[in-house]
This record gives structure tokens, sequence and C-alpha cells, in this order.
């Protein structure tokens, strides 16, 4: 490339050289070479980020949920303002149930509504809670609940 530019310099002839630079003297050709070096530096920069990208590795839905009990406590926290609801509360372990096609970890927990019971089941993907909702008796009908003073210790952050 550069043997191209000292031919147009050397001619006289103004052509257009790369990017549409016309090199006219040294400064053109300095110009003209830092312009070059700059779109291919900017063109490895780009092809540098692709290649070192890896994939992210899916998480495996099935986890088993390790701190359960602490995942329900911050998010009914969250959730609820009625402290009445943490008294006698109480949570069965981690279990693996049917939902939909595949099977999902789920902790069954059942709440005091001003004396109404709730049943409620949190529905775990990839060892995180990502439903809580109502339970039906298939989720939560066998369901070996236990004692969960860790809720009713709790106050709502709202």
């Amino acid at each position: 490339m550069i043997s191209r530019v000292r031919s147009d310099i050397s001619d006289g002839a103004a052509r257009d050289g790369f990017f549409g630079v016309r090199p006219v003297g040294i400064n053109s050709r300095v110009g003209f070479l830092v312009s070059r070096l700059s779109a291919t530096a900017f063109a490895a920069s780009l092809l540098a980020g692709c290649s070192t990208s890896k994939p992210e590795a899916l998480p495996d839905p099935n986890t088993l949920p390790a701190n359960y009990r602490a995942d329900i406590v911050a998010f009914l926290r969250q959730s609820l303002a009625d402290r009445a609801m943490f008294r006698g509360a109480t949570i069965a372990p981690p279990a693996l149930k049917p939902i939909g096609d595949a099977q999902r970890y789920m902790v069954c927990v059942r709440l005091n509504s001003h004396g109404q019971i709730l049943n409620k089941v949190a529905v775990y993907f990839g060892g995180r809670v990502q439903q809580f909702v109502d339970a039906t008796p298939d989720e939560c009908g066998d369901a070996a609940y236990q004692p969960f003073p860790e809720l009713a210790a709790a106050t709502p952050a709202m």
C-alpha cells in the first residue's frame, strides 16, 4: 500500500486513496497511513471482542434450593405488608413436583391471614424463586409442614 501512495505522489496525480483520502505530500501520506491503521485497529477490536466471548451456560433448572427458608422470608418481607400473616406460618421442605411437561422444586407454605389459612407454593428454577402462587391440592396436598419461626420473627419491609 505504501508503494501505491508513493506512485500517486511521484506522479503528481491526485488519485483517491483509501477511504477517499487524496495523498498530496508527506502530511497526506502520514494521514493516509494513520487512517488505514485506525480502521484496521477498529476492525481487529471488533473481531477480538467476538472471538473471546463465551456462550453463557444455562443454569440447571432443577438445582436444589439450598437456602429455601431464607429465600421465602426475603420474598415475603418484600411482598406482604400485613405482619399478622407471618405469625403461625408453616413450611415444607423442597420437593420435586411435575409442572407442565417438566419437574421443578416446589416449597409449600401455609400462611395465617386473620384466621383464614392460605396455602401457597414457591416454584423454583435454577435454585431461585420463580413464582409464588396459590397452591393446588396436587402440589401441596402431601406436604410435610414444619413450624416456620424465621418468618414469624420477620417484619414486613413495606
